[in-house]
């Protein structure tokens, strides 16, 4: 049977029937995050490799209102902008793109930008619990970069997760925002992290508030 990609995923129940031979029983639901899904495109205008720069703005936009944070925008584009000048001066273009090593710091750039003192951490060593259960459960999002298969040299935004079960094993499934269309999209976190012929390489990074709730 050949390997579906592990992202980019509608149905989980139907992906996991063609990935593992079952559909499988949902035993946890999670937590999802309400964050905005619209386009790279239509958050920036534009159609270029501009993927960090919109998912730290989510996660800005996203913290504006859930802590209700007067002193960012409330337009989503506005923000963009300025994330997109933060960036520049960490070496993002619209032909090379952002170097992911450099999320963080352009994160906590924009935060402080807004009087917002923010710890913005990337994790290059991770695990399902820790850096992605953990955080959703504490109403944070996490960006995620990825250096192979199907989201090669592409960032998106977990905002939610379930966990799985095929006979004895569980499967994590990440509910993300990948900015190339607007709306949710499922990925498979155990073949990610997994299956080194398609991705393993990437990184998390997690944001925490000093004046979050």
């Amino acid at each position: 049977m050949k390997k579906k990609p592990y992202g980019g995923i509608i149905s989980v129940p139907h992906y996991l029937l063609e990935q593992y031979g079952k559909m499988g029983t949902m035993v946890n639901r999670g937590r999802l995050i309400t964050i905005n899904t619209e386009s790279m495109e239509l958050i920036s205008g534009r159609r270029t490799r501009n993927c960090s720069v919109v998912a730290v703005t989510r996660v800005i936009d996203y913290y504006r209102l859930n802590n209700g944070i007067e002193s960012i925008p409330k337009d989503i584009k506005a923000i963009y902008k300025n994330v997109e000048e933060i960036a520049e001066a960490y070496g993002y273009s619209d032909k090379r793109g952002t170097v992911p090593f450099f999320i963080s710091g352009i994160s906590r750039e924009a935060f402080k930008g807004y009087g917002i003192k923010a710890k913005c951490k990337g994790h290059y060593i991770f695990s399902f619990e820790r850096h992605i259960k953990k955080e959703i459960d504490s109403g944070r999002p996490v960006i995620m970069n990825i250096a192979r298969g199907f989201y090669k040299d592409h960032t998106i935004v977990v905002a939610g997760y379930s966990i799985w079960k095929i006979g004895n094993r569980e499967y994590p499934i990440l509910q993300v925002v990948d900015g190339w269309k607007s709306g949710f999209h499922y990925l498979d976190y155990e073949a990610f992290a997994k299956d080194i012929t398609q991705s393993i390489f990437g990184s998390f990074n997690t944001t925490i508030l000093k004046m979050a709730k």
